[in-house]
C-alpha cells in the first residue's frame, strides 16, 4: 500500500497526527531559547595575568615565559600567541580541532599551579573563548556626581541585584573609584626609628587577624576560643604600638600618616557627558540571552522604584538586537508563505490548491521548531535564516504532487486513483530531488572551522525543513486534495481550455519552438551553454573577496591608544576633545559613551535606526576618521561594529614578523609599515612596537650590596614598596573590605636622581642610598612585547577603505618579495585574510563532497551512472550565472556567497530531476528521445515555473534586506535567486540538449563496442 492510499484510509489517524505536531510545535516554540548567535565555541582560550608595577620586560620575564612554558605542556596545545606589557600579560592558546576546551582548561590550571610566580601576582585567569559569548548581555551606566557614591552603590545594591537574576553569570564594574587605608610612612623619623616599609607591613599583618585557639572547659560544656584581633576602624591601624627593633614601643602615627583615601580611578567612564559608572552583564553559559536581557532591565526598573534618586541608561541591551532579528526573519517568513500561496493560485486558480499550500506549510515550518527543540538548538539569526530561505523549497515538493495529482484528475481519473496515482507517478523524483537538497547540507553542517560552526544550525533548521516537507508532500498534500479536489469541476475546466486550444499562449508557443531549434541543433546549444557559462565567469573576475559582508548596526567604535606612562586623566582628556568633534560631525548619534584608562580608551557611538538617516555606520566612521586626522599624541582608530570583529576575523591588512632581536624586528616593522601606508587603500596602518618609550632600569651591584647585607630580592622589594606600595592586609570596615596600603611618601618617585637617593634599609642596621648598591638609569624600551610560540614578533596591522583584502594582500605580497629580509627572520601575512582563506577552503571542500552526494543519490535514485551527469550539466551555468550577480550589484564574495552556491547544487537540479525523469518515463512508454523531450518539456514546465517561483518570492524579501538585521543574509538571497532564475531557463531549454547529446555518445559507444565472443562447442568439449 502506498503512502498516499495509507494516509486516506486512515484520514482520522493522520488529521490528528498532524494536529499532534502543531499544538507541540506551538508549545516548543515559547520554548526556544533566543540569542544572536549561534554557540560557537572556538577551539582556544585565552589566559590572563597581573602583576601591578611591572614592566612589558619585567612581565616577559617573570610572567610570560614560565606560563608559556607550562601551557606547551599541555596536550592539545597547537599555537601559543602571548603579549606583555604594562603590568599585565595575556596569552592566547589555539587548540587542534576537536579539543575539549573544559579538560583542557583544567589541565591548564594544574600546570598553573606548579608554575612559580611573583608573590604579588595575581593568579593567572583562564577564559575559553565563546564568539557568541563575547558580546555582553547588557550595558548598564549609573550617573551622578560622585564616583564614589556611584561606586557604593553599584557594589552594596545594583551589582549583587543583578547577579541574582537568573541567566546572569557575572556584572564588571568600570569608571568607579575604590577606597582604601593608606599607611603614607615618613622616610625621616622611620629611619631614625630603625623602620622599613616592609617591617611595618609585616606588623600590620600580624597584627590585624583572628587567630582559633581551641577548645576549654567551662563547667559542663565545651566552648571554643578565639582569639580576634581585628582592627575595627582606621583609628585602629593609626594607633597601632609596634615595637622597634633597638627596642621600646612607638604608636604606628608617629612615624605614618594614615587616613582613608580614595583611590586614583584606573577607568573613567561617561555617558553622554556625564560621568558614570558602568556595569558590563554577562550572561552564562547557554542561558537565554534575550530573556537575561529583558530579566536585566525589569530588576533595574524595580530598583530605580525603590530608590527614586538613582538615575541609570541603558546604552546596550541584547534583547534588543535579538528581538529585532527574531521579529525581521519571521517577517519575511510570514511574506515568504504568503507569496508562495498567491503563485500556488495564479497558477492552478483553485482555491483548494491553495488551501492544501496555505495549511502544509505552517505544519513543516511548526515541525522545524518541535525537531530544533530536540537537538537543542536556539533561534538566533543564523538558524531563522535558514527557515526563511528555506519557506520557498518546503512547497516544491507539494506543489509538483498537487500539480500532478490535479493533472490526473483533468485527464479523466477518480478522486482516489488521481490522489494516489498522482503522488505515486512522482514520488521518485520528489524524494531524489529532497535528498539531493538535503545532502548538500550535510559536509556544509559538518565543516570544520569558523564556517562549520556559523552554519551548523543554518543547515540543520533546512535540512528539518526539507525533510519535512517531503513527509506533508507525500501524505499530507494526498488528503487534503482528497477533501477539497472536485474532479468534475476540473475535467469541466479542462474541457473549456480545449475548445480554446486554438488561442495558444504566445510564451508557451515560444518555448517549443526554442526548444525544438536547440533540440535539433545540439552542436549550436552546447556552444550558447559553454558560452554563457565563460561569460558569466569572466565578469566574476573582478569581484572582490571579503569574509563576512558589511553589516550597519549602527554603532561606531573609536580606539585611542596613548603613549605608555600616560595618566587616565590625559586619556580622558582625549576622549572628551574626540566626544565633542563626533557630537559635531554625527548628527545621526543617538547616545555615546566611553571608557578611559591610564593608555587607552573607547568611545562607543550608537546611531539612530537606518530607515532615520541617509549615511551608513561606514560613512559614519569614514568622515570621523577625517575629522580625527589631526589630534596629535595618540593613535586613533575607527572602525564599525561587524560581525567579522565579532568572529575574530581579525584586521584587514596584518603582517607578523617574527625573529629573536627586538632591535631588528622594529627596523623591519618599521620598514614595513611605512611601505605599505603609502599603499592607496591602507589607512591606520601602525606596529605592535609602535614607539619604544623611556623605562627607568635598576642594575644591580651585587658587590657593594653583599657589603650591606642585601640581595637582589631585598633591594627590589624596597623599591617595589616605595613606588608602589604593598597591600599589608585588610581591614573591614561597615561591611565593606578596604585595603591597608604601606608606601612611601612619594618623595622617591618625585625625579631619577630622588629615585637614586632612596634610603634601603642594611641587614647590619642603618640606612644606604640606593644607588650605592645599584646602577639607576633611564633606557628604551618597547610598550609591549608579543610573542609567538614562544619566539619574539612585531605585527603590522591596518586597515583598508574598500574592504577589498585580496587586492590589499596581493600588493603587500609584492612588497614583502621585494624586501631583503634578515637571515632567520620571517613574515606572514594573517589576519581576516588568512581567516578567510581558511574558510573559503573548507567551504569548497565542502561544495565538492556535496556534488559526490548528489551524484550518489541522483545514481542510486535512478539506477544510473549517466542520468546524474546529465541532470548536474546545468550546474556550472547555474554557479556562473549566481555569482554574476555580485558585481551587477556592487556585492562582494563572501562565505555567505560560498554557501549559498553550496546550496545552489542540490536546489537547481530539482528541475532537471522532474525533467529528465519524465522523459525518462515517455520513453519508456515508446515515444522516441525527440518525441518524449517535446512531450514531457511543455508539460513539465508549469510545475518547474511554480516551484522556481515560490523559491524566488520567498527570498525576495531577505535579498532586499527588509528589516534592520537581515544585511548578512542579502548576499545569500540575491546569489540564490540568481542562480534559480539562470539554472531555470538552462533547465527548460539545455537539459534536453545534455539528455540528447549523451543518450547519442552512449548509442555511439555501444555501437563501438566489439561483439563478444562465443566459444564454440569444440572448444567448449575440449575445455
Amino acid at each position: 500500500m502506498s503512502t498516499a492510499k495509507f494516509c486516506i484510509k486512515h484520514k482520522v489517524t493522520t488529521l490528528l497526527a498532524v494536529i499532534m505536531i502543531a499544538i507541540f510545535g506551538l508549545v516548543f516554540t515559547t520554548q526556544l531559547q533566543m540569542a544572536l548567535l549561534p554557540n560557537m565555541e572556538y577551539p582556544a582560550a585565552v589566559v590572563i595575568c597581573y602583576y601591578n608595577g611591572a614592566s612589558p620586560s619585567d612581565m616577559e620575564e617573570l610572567v610570560t615565559r614560565p606560563l608559556e612554558a607550562a601551557v606547551m605542556s599541555v596536550p592539545g596545545v597547537d599555537e601559543v600567541q602571548s603579549v606583555s606589557s604594562d603590568s599585565t600579560t595575556q596569552i592566547q592558546i589555539t587548540y587542534v580541532d576537536g579539543t575539549d576546551v573544559d579538560i583542557a582548561a583544567t589541565k591548564l590550571r594544574e600546570q598553573f599551579d606548579m608554575v612559580s610566580l611573583p608573590d604579588e601576582a595575581i593568579d593567572p585567569v583562564i577564559v575559553n573563548m565563546n564568539i557568541s559569548d563575547m558580546m555582553p548581555t547588557a550595558m548598564v551606566a549609573l550617573m551622578g556626581d560622585d564616583l564614589a557614591q556611584l561606586q557604593t552603590m553599584a557594589e552594596d545594591t545594583v551589582v549583587p541585584a543583578l547577579e541574582r537574576v537568573a541567566g546572569v553569570a557575572s556584572v564588571d564594574i568600570y569608571g568607579g573609584v575604590d577606597q582604601q587605608i593608606a599607611v603614607e610612612v615618613d622616610p625621616t623619623r622611620a629611619a631614625g626609628f630603625g623602620l622599613s616599609n616592609a617591617y611595618i607591613s609585616q606588623f600590620l599583618a600580624a597584627e590585624n587577624l583572628i587567630y582559633p585557639g581551641g577548645d576549654m572547659k567551662n563547667g559542663s560544656k565545651t566552648l571554643t576560643v578565639s582569639t580576634d584581633a581585628k582592627f575595627q576602624t582606621v583609628d585602629d591601624v593609626a594607633n597601632m604600638i609596634l615595637a622597634l627593633p633597638t627596642g621600646g614601643t612607638i604608636r604606628l602615627a608617629e612615624v605614618a600618616t594614615v587616613a582613608l583615601e580614595t583611590t586614583d580611578p584606573d577607568t573613567i567612564a561617561t555617558m553622554d557627558g556625564t560621568n558614570c559608572v558602568l556595569l558590563q552583564v554577562s550572561k552564562q553559559s547557554g542561558a537565554n540571552e534575550a530573556d537575561a536581557s529583558n530579566a536585566v532591565e525589569a530588576r533595574l526598573a524595580e530598583l530605580k522604584a525603590d530608590n527614586p534618586s538613582m538615575q541609570y541608561a541603558t546604552p546596550y541591551l541584547a534583547s534588543d538586537y535579538i528581538n529585532l532579528s527574531v521579529e525581521s526573519a519571521m517577517q519575511n517568513i510570514v511574506l515568504g508563505v504568503v507569496l508562495a500561496a498567491i503563485v500556488v493560485f495564479l497558477f492552478l486558480r483553485r482555491w483548494g490548491a491553495t488551501m492544501t499550500i496555505a495549511v502544509s506549510m505552517p505544519v513543516c515550518i511548526l515541525t522545524v521548531f518541535i525537531l530544533m527543540n530536540v537537538f537543542d538548538l536556539t533561534l538566533n539569526m543564523m538558524s531563522l535564516g535558514g527557515i526563511a530561505m528555506g519557506v520557498g523549497m518546503i512547497v516544491d515538493n507539494s506543489i509538483v504532487v498537487l500539480e500532478n495529482i490535479y493533472r490526473f484528475a483533468g485527464e479523466g481519473h477518480s478522486r482516489m486513483e488521481s490522489c494516489v496515482e498522482g503522488t505515486k507517478e512522482v514520488t521518485t523524483s520528489v524524494m531524489a530531488s529532497t535528498l539531493t537538497t538535503v545532502a548538500v547540507f550535510l559536509p556544509l553542517g559538518l565543516t570544520g572551522g569558523l564556517a562549520g560552526m556559523m552554519f551548523k544550525d543554518f543547515c540543520l533548521t533546512i535540512a528539518f525543513l526539507i525533510l519535512a516537507s517531503l513527509v506533508i508532500a507525500l501524505t499530507l498534500v494526498p488528503l487534503l486534495c482528497y477533501f477539497l479536489l472536485d474532479e468534475e469541476k476540473i475535467r469541466r475546466q479542462n474541457l473549456r481550455r480545449a475548445s480554446r486550444k486554438s488561442r495558444a499562449n504566445p510564451l508557451m508557443a515560444l518555448y517549443q519552438k526554442l526548444l525544438g531549434f536547440f533540440v535539433r541543433r545540439l552542436g549550436l546549444a552546447m556552444l550558447v551553454s559553454v558560452a554563457l557559462t565563460v561569460v558569466f565567469v569572466a565578469s566574476c573576475l573582478s569581484t572582490n573577496m571579503v569574509l563576512i559582508p558589511d553589516m550597519d548596526q549602527g554603532q561606531v567604535s573609536i580606539s585611542v591608544s596613548m603613549p605608555i606612562g600616560s595618566e587616565v586623566d590625559e586619556t580622558s582628556a582625549i576622549s572628551e576633545r574626540i566626544s565633542g568633534i563626533a557630537q559635531e560631525q554625527v548628527p545621526e548619534m543617538e547616545s555615546m559613551y566611553y571608557m578611559a584608562q591610564p593608555e587607552s580608551s573607547t568611545i562607543s557611538l550608537t546611531l539612530v535606526n537606518k530607515s532615520e538617516r541617509d549615511r551608513s555606520s561606514a560613512e559614519v566612521a569614514d568622515g570621523l576618521r577625517a575629522a580625527l586626522a589631526d589630534i596629535a599624541g595618540c593613535e586613533i582608530t575607527v572602525s564599525t561594529s561587524d560581525m567579522t570583529a565579532l568572529m575574530g576575523g581579525g584586521d584587514d591588512i596584518s603582517v607578523e614578523i617574527t625573529g629573536t632581536d627586538y632591535g631588528t624586528l622594529s627596523m623591519i616593522a618599521d620598514d614595513l609599515a611605512a611601505q605599505i601606508s603609502g599603499l592607496a587603500d591602507a589607512v591606520d596602518v601602525t606596529t605592535s612596537m609602535a614607539d619604544q618609550v623611556p623605562q627607568v632600569k635598576v642594575t644591580m651591584n651585587r658587590e657593594a650590596a653583599s657589603q650591606y647585607g642585601l640581595t637582589a630580592a631585598t633591594v627590589g622589594a624596597a623599591v617595589r614598596s616605595e613606588l608602589t606600595g604593598t597591600t599589608a592586609t585588610t581591614v573591614t570596615i561597615d561591611n565593606k573590605e578596604l585595603d591597608v596600603v604601606v608606601r612611601g611618601d612619594g618623595a622617591s618617585s618625585a625625579s631619577l636622581d630622588a629615585l637614586r637617593s632612596m634610603p634601603v634599609a642594611s641587614s647590619y642596621g642603618g640606612y644606604v642610598p640606593l644607588s650605592s648598591v645599584a646602577d639607576v638609569r633611564i633606557e628604551m624600551a618597547p610598550q609591549s612585547i608579543t610573542r609567538d610560540n614562544q619566539s619574539r614578533q612585531v605585527t603590522v596591522t591596518g586597515d583598508t577603505r574598500s574592504g577589498n583584502t585580496t587586492a590589499i594582500t596581493a600588493e603587500i605580497n609584492a612588497i614583502l618579495d621585494g624586501y631583503a629580509m634578515p637571515e632567520g627572520y620571517t613574515a606572514e601575512i594573517t589576519g581576516s585574510y588568512s581567516q578567510m582563506m581558511e574558510s573559503f577552503s573548507d567551504l569548497l571542500l565542502a561544495l565538492l563532497v556535496a556534488l559526490g552526494l548528489v551524484y550518489f543519490i541522483l545514481a542510486s535514485q535512478f539506477e544510473s551512472f549517466l542520468m546524474p551527469v546529465i541532470i548536474m550539466m546545468i550546474l556550472p551555468v547555474a554557479f556562473a550565472g549566481a555569482l554574476f550577480a555580485l558585481p551587477l550589484t556592487g556585492r562582494d564574495m563572501s562565505m555567505i556567497s560560498l554557501v549559498a552556491i553550496i546550496m545552489l547544487a542540490g536546489t537547481v537540479v530539482n528541475s532537471s530531476i522532474i525533467l529528465v525523469d519524465y522523459i525518462k518515463q515517455r520513453r519508456e512508454r515508446g515515444e522516441s528521445r525527440e518525441e518524449a523531450i517535446l512531450h514531457a518539456c511543455p508539460l513539465r514546465i508549469r510545475p518547474v515555473m511554480m516551484t522556481t517561483l515560490t523559491t524566488i518570492l520567498a527570498m525576495v524579501p531577505m535579498a532586499l534586506g527588509i528589516g534592520d538585521t537581515n544585511e548578512m543574509m542579502s548576499d545569500m538571497g540575491v546569489v540564490m535567486i540568481s542562480g534559480m532564475v539562470i539554472s531555470t531557463i538552462i533547465t527548460l531549454l539545455f537539459t534536453p540538449v545534455y539528455y540528447s547529446v549523451i543518450d547519442q555518445l552512449s548509442h555511439i559507444f555501444r555501437r563501438r563496442k566489439p561483439p563478444a565472443e562465443h566459444p564454440t562447442p569444440a572448444t567448449s568439449a575440449a575445455e
